[in-house]
């Protein structure tokens, strides 16, 4: 059941447009938070939404900055003229709050894909307000590889200004080998084995956009921040956490990096730390051909965290 939708005015006097989604059920079992990824918008995530409605779970997305089917075209690709980063966490944080202080139910579960995932974990790293988390397609580059990529970003924003469209920086990010060794039809093919949904993709104007350099710049430096040791130290170390990703994923380093950061949560003694590599699977879980496979282990475990 849609709700109607409500505005969140941010510190900064920016505003974000909040899509709930109850359930009809008659017991709310917990809410979902989802976070969408990189070019893309909250509404490619109505399959998911409705198969949490449908088995009680409430739903809220939305759409971060410089992303949504409600902004003009050239809007889109831009964060913020500084520590853009900085305000994707923030601004998913002020949409949990908002959510824990009108839940209908007594459990709040954070899911996020990707980009958002990221910002995910920077709600985790920030706050204490969530009883579960999902890290969906997230990735923990080297170091050496992201300072990489944070000096061409600002090379670029110095040279071009932040606003500048940078198809180079795009191929830079995301037509490495990992990417172009799956690239059988088109250069977006590493997103998932569907054709239908890369297709889909690729005919929506508000996916696949080519971003700002001061985009670029937030989004390494994003993850920089939330894959800093002393960061993930600040994560309630009880909070039940799952890692999902694809074996194929080339965010991650064909799900490398994801070990690593389930290793790196280990260490840390993290105590309720799982992960799930999906064989042949690549980015986008959620759109992948077994996708009714994965979101039945995704309610599987949102269960078992409503019963805890």
């Amino acid at each position: 059941m849609i709700k109607d939708r409500l505005v969140l005015v941010h510190e900064d006097g920016c505003s974000t447009t909040v899509h709930p989604y109850f359930t009809d059920c008659a017991e709310v079992k917990a809410t979902v938070v989802i976070l969408h990824g990189l070019a893309e918008h909250h509404k490619r995530y109505r399959e998911f939404t409705l198969f949490l409605n449908s088995n009680g779970y409430d739903v809220y997305l939305y759409d971060h900055r410089g992303h949504g089917t409600d902004k003009k075209l050239e809007e889109l690709g831009y964060i913020a003229d500084s520590r853009g980063w900085e305000k994707l966490i923030f601004d998913a944080i002020d949409v949990v709050s908002y959510v824990s202080d009108n839940n209908r139910s007594r459990k709040l579960f954070l899911f996020g894909h990707s980009m958002g995932s990221l910002i995910a974990r920077g709600v985790t790293e920030y706050s204490d307000l969530v009883d579960a988390a999902i890290f969906c397609g997230t990735t923990a580059p080297a170091l050496t590889t992201s300072l990489g990529g944070l000096v061409l970003s600002s090379m670029v924003s110095f040279f071009k200004g932040r606003h500048h469209v940078s198809p180079f920086l795009q191929r830079s990010l995301f037509e490495r080998k990992q990417y172009r060794a799956l690239s059988e039809r088109t250069n977006n093919d590493w997103l998932t084995r569907s054709h239908a949904a890369v297709g889909q993709y690729m005919n929506d104007p508000y996916c696949g956009f080519v971003c700002t350099a001061g985009l670029y710049h937030d989004l390494v430096k994003l993850a920089v921040v939330v894959n800093k040791p002393a960061n993930l130290k600040n994560t309630p170390q009880k909070l039940p956490i799952l890692l999902l990703s694809g074996d194929t994923d080339p965010v991650s380093c064909y799900g490398d990096e994801v070990m690593k950061l389930f290793e790196a949560y280990k260490k840390l003694g993290f105590e309720h730390v799982d992960c799930v590599l999906y064989e042949n699977c690549r980015h986008e879980l959620l759109n992948e051909l077994n996708r009714h496979e994965i979101m039945d282990d995704i309610l599987a475990y949102l269960d078992k965290n409503v019963a805890e």
